[in-house]
């Protein structure tokens, strides 16, 4: 029985991120949250002296697995990884490639090709080779079996982010359907900008810790003087 391949674009802007990474953040999220209420309850208000760590910990996760994740334009989409966030301009991408990860080639100012990889899109999910063994022997029984090239484009058809290609292809072919109009240089550049809010709300709590483990050092020596 082959798995049922991804739904129609339902249009519209579109976040993707691999399921995995949303239910790790919620959990690690409702640990986080709740160590820490622990903490203040136990300690009083001197455990308000420890909730720099936990929400270090909890910014370090919604930096790396939440904040990161594709999000998808009628005409362009939006790479946001760890450090920075790439805009691609469909106009800009000359291929779109889904494999272990979700890549683009993007053309530049410089007439080069650069590879942009998007660190948290779903791509295609690691096959149980059990489950292999049962399709490729319900197809032999059929008389007919899947070359691996054919598997592969089955397995990139049913992954989440298929939806960002076929919504790329199909505006590449609007676009040649309605002939080489001139396109404005700045749709055709694809832009980067740092993630600065990520990385100072990291930086911040990343310094209040440090901030915190000198002034627990410095109590000792204080209190024999």
């Amino acid at each position: 029985m082959s798995a049922p391949l991804t739904d129609p674009d339902p249009g519209g802007t579109l976040h993707l991120r691999p399921h995995g990474a949303t239910i790790l953040c919620v959990v690690v999220a409702v640990l986080g949250l709740g160590l820490t209420l622990d903490a203040v309850i136990r300690a009083g208000w001197q455990g308000v002296l420890v909730l720099p760590a936990p929400l270090l910990f909890l910014a370090l996760v919604w930096m790396v697995l939440w904040a990161p994740r594709v999000v998808l334009h009628e005409d362009s989409v939006e790479v946001r990884n760890v450090l920075v966030t790439h805009h691609l301009p469909f106009a800009a991408i000359q291929e779109v490639r889904l494999g272990a990860m979700l890549r683009f080639e993007v053309a530049t100012d410089r007439a080069a090709a650069s590879t942009v990889t998007a660190w948290n899109a779903p791509a295609l999910g690691r096959d149980a080779p059990w489950r292999r063994e049962v399709v490729m022997h319900e197809q032999r029984l059929r008389g007919r079996g899947s070359t691996p090239q054919e598997r592969l484009v089955a397995d990139q058809r049913r992954s989440r982010s298929a939806v960002v290609k076929q919504r790329w292809k199909d505006w590449m072919d609007r676009r040649d359907r309605q002939g080489s109009s001139p396109v404005d240089a700045a749709d055709e550049v694809m832009t980067t900008r740092p993630n600065v809010l990520q990385i100072a709300v990291v930086a911040i709590l990343g310094r209040s810790c440090s901030r915190g483990r000198c002034s627990e050092r410095a109590r000792p020596g204080m209190t024999r003087a």
